[in-house]
């Protein structure tokens, strides 16, 4: 293989490294997003409302 090719593969090669840490990034952001949400599933969803979504206190 010539010089430019190997370069080239170099490169390519950094690039995917690059790609794969920032998947990883997403995965343990998405997995840590998924924990946060299944520890808010502890609330009673029959419970009667005491804030309305802007966080004011509902009547």
């Amino acid at each position: 293989m010539n010089e430019h090719a190997v370069s080239l593969l170099e490169r390519i090669l950094a690039e995917q490294q690059k790609q794969t840490s920032l998947l990883e990034q997403i995965a343990t952001q998405n997995l840590a997003l998924i924990e946060a949400l299944a520890d808010d599933q502890d609330a009673d969803p029959d419970d009667e409302q005491r804030t309305y979504l802007d966080g004011t206190p509902c009547r």
